[in-house]
């Protein structure tokens, strides 16, 4: 019992210690992020008079709150801070998709597995899609020729 009392004891120091030393690193993140907010201030403040200076128009009304535009900083920044930037929306002709299963499943003849038909309209068509299973069953709304069925875990797609 002894030793699960003092056990007890010195993690409750060192959770005491983290704590603490949490708090310290909080105060110098902060006092640091106000320095730095000072130090921009017055580089704002310095161009400001330079503009002034030299005569350059000062257009406050048009000005936006944040001075450093996103616009401005470089793209490998960018990049970093934002992502990879979204794919363009693509438009895909459901009725055109089923056309083309429907002509891949006669030439084919037998049952073709999802993978095998995305292959084929990957060559035939030169589509690349993210999601074949969600495009390929929404195409076959449009179609009432095409069967799917299922063996073990794979779709098998055939001709009725």
């Amino acid at each position: 019992m002894s030793a699960a009392f003092h056990e007890r004891k010195a993690l409750q120091m060192t959770l005491q210690s983290l704590l603490e030393l949490r708090v310290s690193l909080r105060r110098e993140y902060v006092d640091r992020d106000k320095e730095l907010g000072h130090e921009i201030k017055q580089l704002l403040h310095r161009i400001r008079e330079l503009d002034e200076q030299y005569g350059v128009p000062v257009d406050t009304a048009g000005r936006e709150e944040d001075p450093v535009s996103w616009q401005s900083l470089p793209k490998d920044v960018l990049d970093k801070q934002v992502g990879k930037p979204r794919k363009a929306y693509q438009h895909h002709d459901y009725p055109g998709i089923a056309r083309e299963v429907e002509a891949i499943l006669e030439e084919a003849a037998a049952p073709l597995t999802l993978a095998e038909l995305y292959d084929e309209l990957q060559q035939k068509k030169g589509v690349d899609w993210p999601s074949p299973y969600i495009i390929i069953q929404k195409a076959l709304k449009h179609t009432d020729r095409v069967r799917v069925s299922k063996e073990g875990r794979k779709l098998l797609f055939s001709l009725q």
